[in-house]
């Protein structure tokens, strides 16, 4: 990934839609600050690489990014930055805003969390963990709030010296991986007020597009059944296994598999099955993501798995419970931030 080109998309963006908000400038002044900014950015490139190495080193899981957090809002705290934390209930998340006078509010968002047992050294090419089974960074998580900073860090000097107007809010997709905060984001209105939203992911190289994404939104649901226990040895007559609702929903949902629409994917763990072989589960769970490129996709196979929770209830004599853990719907891009591609700043 070229790391500073995709820098130079993001706070090209913020500047020009901040500078072309008040003051009047010519596109030659406008390149003129352009490459300004990219100067700026290439000479911060050692902080660059120290945030990027430390989000990678910190290697927390979802709802768990504290180091990470503590240090991107410690950085931002030090260059002016209001930082609100825990916001939308989420001990982890937070919100970084710098204002500079009226003008256009420009937000900055990118991941930070990572995945279970994905630990790796950097830089090599094979199966290499730093720590056997630990949590790592498989998906770039560690680059992009750090690459954020500098390119608001770049923006915020030259609005500060060209008195240019306007807000720069930085966020951070708290437990990404578990689908768990953008949604409730947006539901507390955070968003309300933002004229810019540009989001940034690592990729192999430098890509923007716009309207309808390629990937799927999806609905995390987690069922519970809850039975009676009962000894397995003595009085197995006497339990009623909710491991058996959920072997049953699984069983169920796997046949619905075959009917699903290619567009469609589903898949799950099953957080709970028990306590011991012995004892007649009395609880367990299983977790699914349901995906589809359409809402209304999702939503009917929401429906359809409720249905065979209900009768995996039904046949065992257990109750069944279930719980939203995430949500992202699919996903459509803004054109004139797309077309923002300034791949002439390599």
């Amino acid at each position: 990934m070229r790391i500073k080109t995709v820098l130079i998309l993001v706070l090209t963006g913020s500047l020009a839609f901040s500078a072309l908000a008040q003051k009047k400038y010519t596109p030659k002044q406008i390149e003129a600050l352009k490459a300004e900014a990219a100067q700026i950015v290439q000479a911060n490139h050692k902080q660059s690489q120290v945030m990027v190495d430390k989000i990678f080193s910190f290697a927390e899981l979802g709802f768990q990014e504290i180091e990470s957090s503590k240090y991107l809002t410690g950085i931002l705290e030090q260059n002016g930055f209001t930082i609100e934390r825990g916001v939308s209930g989420i001990p982890t998340a937070w919100f970084a805003t710098w204002k500079n006078g009226d003008g256009p509010v420009i937000a900055l968002g990118s991941d930070v969390d990572n995945i279970p047992k994905a630990s790796q050294y950097p830089g090599v090419a094979y199966h290499k963990p730093m720590v056997e089974g630990a949590p790592g960074h498989g998906e770039g998580h560690n680059a992009g709030i750090p690459l954020n900073i500098t390119a608001a860090l770049a923006v915020k000097q030259i609005m500060e010296r060209e008195n240019i107007g306007g807000t720069l809010v930085l966020w951070p997709g708290i437990a990404e991986e578990l689908v768990a905060a953008k949604a409730w984001y947006t539901r507390d209105g955070l968003f309300e007020g933002v004229d810019l939203c540009i989001f940034t992911h690592v990729a192999n190289n430098l890509g923007v597009s716009y309207g309808q994404a390629s990937g799927t939104g999806l609905i995390s649901v987690e069922y519970t059944f809850s039975g009676d226990a009962a000894h397995s040895a003595g009085a197995p007559w006497r339990g009623k296994s909710a491991a058996d609702a959920t072997e049953l929903m699984n069983i169920g949902w796997n046949y619905k598999r075959e009917h699903l629409h290619p567009l469609k994917r589903s898949h799950s763990v099953i957080t709970d099955g028990g306590d011991q072989p012995n004892v007649v589960p009395s609880k367990s769970s299983i977790w699914y993501y349901f995906r589809d490129v359409k809402y209304d996709g999702i939503m009917e196979m929401y429906a359809q798995a409720n249905d065979i929770a209900k009768g995996a209830a039904l046949m065992t004599g257990t109750t069944m419970t279930s719980k939203v853990l995430g949500t992202a719907w699919p996903r459509h891009f803004n054109k004139v931030i797309a077309e923002k591609n300034v791949s002439k700043y390599p």
